[in-house]
């Protein structure tokens, strides 16, 4: 299901769990303010969000994509 999201809706970083949408707000969050690049990449890697999404993400700090959370 998450990959159905992902393909059909690309303005959007589907997540596992709110858990992981908690991690996603707070890597933004962190890298709006200053953070690492590559720290930020890799959290959002270790999310399971694809990398194209993740280059738009740091290409603009501060900047987020809306996230969901499936339940399969």
């Amino acid at each position: 299901m998450l990959d159905t999201i992902r393909a059909n809706f690309p303005g959007f970083v589907a997540l596992h769990t709110l858990a992981d949408l908690d991690k996603y707000e707070d890597a933004v969050e962190a890298f709006a303010c200053g953070g690492s690049r590559s720290e930020f990449m890799a959290s959002l890697f270790g999310l399971g969000i694809p990398a194209d999404q993740i280059r738009i993400l740091a290409s603009y700090p501060g900047r987020s994509l809306p996230g969901t959370v499936c339940f399969e």
